[in-house]
């Protein structure tokens, strides 16, 4: 767990069961492993701050991936 409590692991679902080659390299290169799980897809990672969380939220947004849930790993 880093300072302040934040814990560096998240799983982050989005809606949609696959992603195009586009969005899966972007994905990718910000460190994350990809895994569908139905009609979603699990995103899971290593986030240094709420910083790098947060800038992750918005590129899923402009990648027009739907945001489902956002959880803490332990």
């Amino acid at each position: 767990m880093a300072r302040d409590g934040f814990a560096s692991s998240y799983e982050v679902v989005v809606e949609g069961g696959a992603a195009s080659e586009r969005v899966a390299a972007e994905l990718v290169r910000r460190g994350l492993e990809i895994a569908p799980r139905g009609d979603h897809l699990v995103l899971r990672g290593d986030f240094a701050d709420l910083a790098q969380l947060n800038a992750l939220l918005f590129a899923l947004d402009d990648l027009g991936l739907a945001l489902v849930s956002v959880r803490q790993l332990p």
